[in-house]
């Protein structure tokens, strides 16, 4: 708040001494510069409004969840790849041949299978869940055998070239093969109007968890360390308690995980009592990128974008 009164000071001030300026250079004019004797400012902002977009732009700079430019590039970049992943993945993007089971379906029910794998997996796009793909044939081609792979890659090519999205294949200990449907789009408009949906809170409480983890050693935390750390900023947030904005808590942080936003394990300390870590899920530097988080954790702790310096050292983890 204080922050925000000295703005408004800072912007009457600059008002006053616009003014002043203005009254000075009508008076110093020469007479072959006439300058009109009523002038008239259209459509222009009051002061107060002014203040207000000051105020408005302040608290969006603050927690901005969008991506600035070099955010951008790095969380729509595929991931490194190694020799055999490319060759594994060079497989599966060739066109598979038609299984002996589709031979005698015409084209329009071949179309019509594909287009119900679309729907099955655009639907778990938006939900954000992992899509798994031995789940394909038990809930999508149940009647079928062996067809899946033959219809995902239809499926794929039809979400990525006609909606937009693209589908990528991540790494998970539960799942031998296991995708993620992520939104294309870099434009840091249509990212912007996505972020101010009704689901703001539950996302600014994600970029919350993944700034803190950000800033743990190894970039992971214990569940009890990261509640003590939620719970000193907001004392309101707690494990057995419905929070006014963000409600089911545990519940929240199942959901992240069941995203691949944080992914858990368990340890034995040395007492043999189980412990809990979380740390970085495979979605969240498809999706949010390390650059992001840098960016968000050092406008909040700092109220500034982070430095080169420091974009640079995040640039050579990858590298």
């Amino acid at each position: 708040m204080s922050r925000m009164k000295r703005r408004r000071e800072e912007a009457s001030q600059r008002s006053k001494r616009s003014r002043h300026r203005d009254s000075i250079g009508s008076e110093d004019a020469s007479d072959d510069e006439v300058l009109p004797t009523n002038v008239v400012v259209a459509d222009g902002p009051s002061d107060d409004e002014e203040k207000e977009e000051d105020i408005d732009e302040e608290e969006d700079a603050l927690l901005d969840f969008t991506q600035t430019d070099y955010a951008a590039q790095m969380s729509q970049a595929e991931p490194l790849a190694g020799d055999d992943k490319e060759e594994e993945g060079g497989k599966r993007n060739k066109e598979p041949t038609m299984p002996k089971a589709l031979h005698k379906l015409s084209d329009k029910a071949l179309d019509e299978l594909t287009a119900k794998l679309v729907r099955y997996m655009l639907y778990k796009g938006g939900l954000k869940l992992p899509i798994k793909f031995a789940d394909i044939s038990k809930e999508v081609f149940s009647q079928y055998k062996s067809v899946s792979r033959y219809f995902f890659y239809h499926a794929k090519q039809k979400i990525e070239n006609v909606f937009g999205y693209r589908v990528v294949q991540v790494e998970d200990s539960t799942s031998k093969e296991l995708y993620l449907v992520l939104n294309n789009a870099s434009s840091q408009e249509h990212l912007l109007l996505m972020n101010k949906t009704g689901k703001a809170a539950s996302r600014g409480f994600l970029m919350m968890i993944l700034g803190l983890l950000w800033c743990a050693p190894a970039r992971r935390l214990s569940e009890d360390d990261l509640w003590k750390q939620l719970i000193r900023l907001d004392p309101t947030v707690k494990l057995k308690v419905n929070h006014p904005q963000l409600g089911d808590i545990p519940l929240l942080f199942k959901t992240f995980e069941s995203q691949l936003y944080l992914d858990s394990t368990s340890e034995l300390d040395v007492d043999l009592k189980k412990i809990k870590f979380y740390q970085y899920g495979p979605r969240t530097f498809l999706e949010v990128s390390k650059v992001q988080i840098l960016n968000f954790v050092c406008k909040l702790i700092t109220g500034r974008p982070p430095s080169d310096v420091q974009i640079n050292e995040v640039f050579a983890e990858d590298s």
